[in-house]
């Protein structure tokens, strides 16, 4: 009997246990679904926004960690400029760009120059959630200051989630430390130098055209300083050069001794017999006698003498003309006072 007992009771205490898992397990599967349809859009929104937040500080707190000591400080030395930068990309060289080109927008600016950016922002704001867009652009870089001979020191790469980060430094050097950049003086010093040179001698060669051309407008605009001959019968030269005997005179009929006198013949010359140049009224004009290439001896009808000057002139061939004229019979000047 106290065994069938025994047994009637840990059946009833094996029902009771059951249908207690029972109610437990019913009890949790409505508390679930109750709270599955408590849960409204607007509180899930905000909780997969505090999820993302969560992801952006975890990925910023690494980025900080894994920065290199001279994001934080600068080298210095003297005559060089030194800049960092960096960027994030799911492409290495992509990374690496963007990263070199915020350095040399920094190096620019320090060394003196300006760029030209644009920069567009669009933020949006509602009670669940913040949306913010920015976007730079750079349309200019460096356009005032040189960075030829810019130098990459130090570059370092990090993984952030499935995209990756670079660091970069990059050092500007000044003075005689560029020696790209001196170089590239040099050489644009040697061209400037040259086309100086060529620009002088352009400028010479202008200026001698124009003397000349003044010279030539001052000749022809100037009057005649010698006067052409006046045209006169030629005079046929005599082909006996021999001289003629002068007339006896006649014997003295009462002289017992005659002495005949002979006149001296003249000596044979060879010199035209020229008529002297007369002026418009009909006097003589004065007698015209080269001393020199620039000087001349005029002789007045009277038998005064004066020396005067001829102008001057560079002009070899109007020289050489003008002294062949002067030396030419019955050659005459004309002289002009100009106050």
């Amino acid at each position: 009997m106290k065994q069938q007992l025994q047994q009637q009771q840990q059946q009833q205490l094996q029902k009771h246990s059951q249908s207690q898992l029972r109610l437990i397990a019913v009890s949790s599967v409505l508390g679930l679904l109750l709270s599955a349809c408590g849960t409204n859009p607007a509180q899930q929104a905000q909780s997969n926004q505090q999820d993302e937040y969560r992801a952006q500080s975890k990925v910023a707190k690494q980025a900080i960690s894994e920065a290199p000591a001279w994001m934080y400080k600068l080298p210095k030395e003297a005559g060089v400029i030194y800049e960092n930068g960096t960027a994030i990309s799911s492409d290495f060289s992509m990374a690496d760009l963007k990263a070199k080109t915020m350095a040399y927008v920094k190096i620019c600016t320090g060394a003196g120059g300006k760029v030209r950016s644009q920069m567009k922002m669009y933020r949006a704001d509602n009670d669940a959630a913040s949306v913010e867009q920015s976007e730079l652009t750079v349309r200019s870089l460096c356009p005032d200051v040189d960075i030829s001979g810019v130098e990459t020191v130090e570059m370092k790469h990090v993984a952030e989630g499935n995209r990756i980060r670079t660091y970069v430094l990059v050092a500007l050097p000044m003075g005689q430390k560029n020696a790209v950049k001196s170089g590239k003086e040099i050489q644009n010093r040697s061209g400037e130098a040259f086309k100086e040179l060529d620009n002088v001698t352009k400028d010479q060669a202008k200026d001698q055209n124009k003397d000349q051309t003044r010279e030539q407008a001052k000749e022809q605009s100037a009057p005649a300083l010698v006067a052409p001959a006046q045209t006169m019968p030629p005079i046929a030269p005599s082909t006996n050069l021999r001289p003629e005997p002068a007339a006896i005179p006649p014997l003295s009929q009462s002289g017992s001794s005659v002495e005949k006198a002979l006149v001296p013949p003249e000596a044979p010359t060879l010199k035209m017999n020229v008529r002297p140049a007369t002026k418009m009224d009909g006097s003589m004009m004065d007698s015209v006698r080269a001393v020199g290439p620039d000087t001349v001896i005029v002789e007045s009808a009277d038998g005064t003498q004066k020396q005067l000057g001829l102008l001057g002139s560079r002009n070899p061939e109007y020289i050489a003309k003008r002294a062949e004229a002067l030396n030419k019979p019955g050659a005459v000047i004309g002289q002009v006072s100009i106050e």
